[in-house]
Order: C-alpha cells, then structure tokens, then sequence
C-alpha cells in the first residue's frame, strides 16, 4: 500500500538465532500455535502461514504521520519557498537554520512560507518543521558533494550556485571531474570510477570541467544531447548490473556541464572490459579510484538488498 510521507515503519523479522518453524510450541494464556510464524499469521492476518513463503522479512508495518510535512521546497538565488500540507498545524513553526543564525514563521495552516536568502542558501542549512519540541518534518541542504542527494520534493532553481557547492572542496571520494566525454584510456577511467561510486556511497562525474576545477562546458558539437547519450550508452554497455544514477545538464552561464549522479547501490558493480568481458570490482580511496581487495568485494555481495518500496 502506497502512503505519504513522512511515515514511521517496523519490519519484523525472525531471528536468526531461534528455532526455525515446526521446532517448538507457543502455549501462554491465549491460544496455542505450533510456531511464532503461525502466531503471527493469525494475529494480523487471521489466515494461516504459508510456510514455503522463505521470506526474512515477515511483515511491515508503514503508519502515516498526517499531521504536517514538507510538500516541496524550492530553492533559488534569493528565495526559499516552503509549501506545508498537514491535518493539525496549530502551534507549528517553521524554522530555517544555518550556522550563523536562523528564521522563524509561525505556521497558520497549509500554504506556501518564503524565507528571504540575501546571500542565497547558506551551506548545512537546515529546514524544520515542528510544533514545541516535536519535529514534524525537515530537509537539509548540505554541500552536495557526491550523488543525487537532493529529496524529491526540493527544486532548485539556480544551478550555477549549486555547481559551485559541487566543486568547493575540489576532487575527491565522491567528485570526478572531465573536459570533455573521454575516449580510449580515459573512458575506461570514469566507467570504472562510476562503478566504484555506485559500490560504495555515491558520487559525481563533472564533464564540461578540468581538472583545476575551471568550468569551460561541453563543446558546441556534437549537440549536448548527443553527449549525455553517448556517455549513457557507456554506463549501459561497461558496468553491470545497472548503476542507480541520474544524468542532468547543468548551465553555467552559457557553458553546459554535464553531471553524471551516482548513488551507493548498497552492492557490488562491476566494469566488464569490452575486450575480455572479465568482470572487475573498484572503491574509491581519496580521489583515486583502485582495484577492489578481496574481503571488500565479499562485504559487498553480503550487503542485504534494499528494494522494498511502500
């Protein structure tokens, strides 16, 4: 069942280290069952267990917290505008925080609140919606340093301050930089540096930008579209399986970057040479990307999936 957010969840599992079904009896003041799987069967679902169900996640349980949120919040060069939704707002507050000080708005009910930016949104800022002391929803705009970090509902309207954000702490962990769309040597490079972001906790690849962090933008031909295609195609062909990540262009006055946007796929990637087609797993050290060690691919393939989508 789909459910707005924000929400809270449980999931309850089986322990690994109790008995499996069919070992040991439930006998108590209530009902008898032949195991925990059966109990639980009967007190949510009033319905027996299926026991060739092998799930390790028996049930989850999502409860919808109605009482306000954070609809979208739009960021640009001078404005923050967030739209609250909510069932009991009375007493609210909106609060934007930052290093240096913070704002406050009563909330009167659902609409749109604006929080002036004089000198555009501060790095680590944070946004808060609560009433007295319980936090109802919140976003935090940090630096975005690696990956699409950004929530679904925040829009930003001023890419070039954000690309900016990008590149303050230079290259790095989670920051790759290239002129242009590489050939040869250095196409093999980013396709293994994208795997390496995708296997650990994310990361960006800059195209349009040199490696002293000077932005001079894709060139003029082929068109933009071409090249973002061209380098989709690579990740498509090179890594495997399909890296989580989003493709965007950014305009910087008048000069077009590319940024390949890489999340932690919470597993292994590999690139897959297109001469020998042998699978080869890489991490990410500083700003070097290295051959992945052997108990670092094993933790990898360890990692539970994390799929499950309310």
């Amino acid at each position: 069942m789909t459910t707005p957010w924000p929400r809270t969840e449980w999931t309850i599992n089986r322990d690994a280290n109790t008995l499996q079904p069919g070992h040991d009896l439930l006998v108590g003041d209530g009902p008898s069952f032949l195991n925990f799987d059966q109990a639980l069967s009967s007190f949510l679902y009033q319905r027996p267990h299926d026991s060739n169900a092998g799930r390790s996640d028996l049930w989850r349980i999502a409860l919808p917290q109605r009482a306000g949120w954070l609809s979208q919040i739009t960021i640009g060069p001078d404005l923050l505008t967030a739209v609250v939704d909510g069932e009991a707002l009375d007493g609210a507050v909106l609060e934007l925080s930052w290093a240096a000080g913070n704002d406050l708005q009563h909330v009167d009910g659902a609409g749109a609140y604006r929080f002036a930016l004089p000198d555009g949104l501060a790095h680590d800022s944070l946004l808060m919606l609560r009433r007295e002391d319980q936090w109802l929803d919140w976003r935090h705009f940090p630096a975005p340093t690696y990956g699409p970090a950004r929530h679904a509902s925040v829009v930003w309207e001023q890419p070039g301050p954000e690309l900016e954000l990008l590149l303050v702490n230079g290259e790095g962990k989670h920051l790759e930089c290239k002129q242009e769309v590489p050939e040869g040597d250095s196409r093999k490079k980013m396709l293994k540096t994208i795997a390496a972001f995708a296997s650990q906790d994310g990361g960006t690849v800059l195209i349009g930008v040199r490696d002293d962090l000077q932005i001079v933008g894709l060139p003029e031909k082929p068109t933009v579209d071409k090249q973002e295609l061209q380098v989709v195609g690579m990740i498509r062909d090179s890594v495997e399986p399909a890296p989580p990540y989003e493709s965007r262009v950014i305009d910087r006055d008048g000069k077009k970057v590319l940024a390949i946007e890489v999340s932690g796929g919470g597993q292994m990637y590999a690139y897959r040479d297109r001469d020998s087609q042998r699978p080869e797993f890489y991490v990410r050290v500083g700003p070097n990307t290295v051959p992945a060690r052997h108990h670092e691919i094993a933790a990898g393939f360890q990692q539970a999936p994390t799929a499950t989508t309310f």
